[in-house]
């Protein structure tokens, strides 16, 4: 008996496009152009299942109480108490678009103790120097020297 070569589905059913070549997302139910959605191979149709922003908000509601350990309720009465601002720099956070602008869950790496929302610019800055003030200070008299 010879085997065809086709891809298992594994009980799933493929996404299939409406007569514009939008699909539906399974989470928010809207119809979307592909390109709002993440590319999966493990798919059949090559696509998530659900949209960029629904994903953005999955992901968000498993991270922050495990990776964190708060709520996403303790995650928005942050973002409000800072202004929906970084609590370093003040930029102005957004949630589409630009990803340095989205505010990260700052933390302390031993402690895991929360601390506040950063942008990922300066997220990536406090992990650059280990979260250690010495190196930062060192780090800003280093560029003050060439007048930076």
């Amino acid at each position: 008996m010879a085997m065809l070569n086709t891809k298992r589905d594994w009980g799933r059913v493929q996404k299939t496009p409406d007569e514009q070549g939008r699909y539906r997302c399974s989470k928010c139910r809207n119809w979307k152009m592909p390109s709002a959605f993440n590319k999966n191979k493990q798919q059949i149709s090559g696509l998530n299942y659900a949209c960029r922003p629904c994903m953005r908000t999955e992901i968000q509601k498993y991270n922050l109480p495990t990776k964190y350990g708060i709520t996403p309720a303790e995650f928005a009465s942050k973002l409000l108490a800072q202004g929906g601002k970084c609590a370093c720099c003040s930029v102005q956070f957004t949630f589409e678009g630009v990803r340095n602008t989205r505010p990260c869950v700052d933390h302390n790496h031993k402690t895991n103790e929360v601390r506040d929302l950063l942008c990922s610019k300066c997220n990536l800055t406090a992990g650059s120097v280990a979260d250690s003030s010495l190196k930062a200070e060192q780090l800003v008299a280093y560029l003050k020297k060439w007048k930076c």
